[in-house]
């Protein structure tokens, strides 16, 4: 298992060729992906939009069904 997560690592890193989105949200305790780990991966993963949808809660796909789907078609565009 380490050594898939090393690729995988790995991969993200030096695979400029693969487009990559991440979705922000406001700060809340429950999400992982604090302004701090979205810094992170931008400077480490090749190839990474990150698009800021807005508020949420623990599940954002309810929070923000219609902004998420907005970034991910703009996203899709271009």
């Amino acid at each position: 298992m380490a050594e898939r997560v090393a690729a995988y690592d790995t991969w993200l890193a030096t695979s400029p060729e693969v487009p990559k989105l991440l979705l922000t949200f406001d700060s809340s305790p429950t999400l992982l992906i604090t302004p701090e780990v979205a810094a992170w991966c931008k400077d480490h993963i090749a190839a990474l939009q990150i698009e800021h949808v807005g508020p949420s809660g623990h599940h954002a796909t309810e929070d923000q069904p219609e902004a998420i789907a907005a970034a991910i078609t703009n996203w899709a565009l271009r």
